[in-house]
C-alpha cells in the first residue's frame, strides 16, 4: 500500500519507542533471572521474525491474489513508500504474538517475544529502506551483499530471495536464485 511520507517514517519511530518501553519495563521491574529470560525472549523473537519475515513474503506477498497485487506495486515502483501501516502490522503482531504468549506464559514472556519481533521488523524496514532508496548512505554503503541479493529478488527471471534480513530461510528452503 502506498504510504505518506509521515506515515511511512512513522512505522520507525513508533516501533522503536514500543521496543524502548518493553525494554524500560523488563529491566526495572524484574530481577535478574526474569531479565535474562526476557533477553533470551528477546533474541528467539528476533530469530522467530526472520522466518515469518520469509513465509510472508514468499506465501503471502506473492502468492495471496489481494496481497500480490499490493505488493506488484512495490516490484513495480521500488522506491515509492509502500508497505504495512503501522496501526495494521503493530495489530497483527500483538494479536499473533503478545497477546497468546501472554495469556497462556506471562508478560515477561509475551514482552520479551514481542520486543525481539519487533526488533526484527524494525531492522527488516531500516534494511529494506537501505536497499531501495540508498538512504542512509553510510548504512547502504555497508549493504553491498544484502542489496544485490534482494535486487535479484526483484529482478530474476526465477522467483526466490525472499528473506531481506537474512539468506538464511532461502538457503535452507531452496528459494536462494543467484542469478
Amino acid at each position: 500500500m502506498l504510504l505518506s511520507k509521515t506515515a511511512y517514517y512513522a512505522d520507525f519511530a513508533i516501533n522503536a519507542i514500543i521496543i524502548g518501553a518493553l525494554t524500560l519495563i523488563a529491566a526495572c521491574g524484574a530481577d535478574w533471572a526474569r531479565r535474562l529470560q526476557w533477553f533470551a525472549l528477546l533474541v528467539t523473537g528476533m530469530v522467530a521474525w526472520t522466518l515469518l519475515e520469509y513465509l510472508l513474503h514468499r506465501f503471502v506477498l506473492h502468492q495471496l491474489p489481494i496481497f500480490s497485487h499490493m505488493h506488484a506495486a512495490h516490484h513495480d515502483s521500488p522506491r515509492a513508500l509502500v508497505g504495512a501501516p503501522t496501526w495494521l502490522s503493530l495489530t497483527f503482531l500483538w494479536l499473533a504474538i503478545f497477546l497468546p504468549a501472554w495469556r497462556s506464559l506471562s508478560f515477561n514472556v509475551a514482552s520479551g517475544l514481542i520486543a525481539g519481533v519487533m526488533l526484527g521488523y524494525l531492522w527488516y524496514g531500516i534494511l529494506h529502506h537501505a536497499i531501495h532508496q540508498r538512504r542512509p548512505r553510510l548504512l547502504a554503503s555497508r549493504l553491498q551483499t544484502s542489496i544485490h541479493r534482494h535486487l535479484r529478488h526483484h529482478y530474476s527471471s526465477a522467483a526466490g530471495n525472499f528473506g531481506v534480513t537474512t539468506p538464511l530461510w532461502d538457503y535452507l528452503f531452496g528459494t536462494s536464485c543467484r542469478e
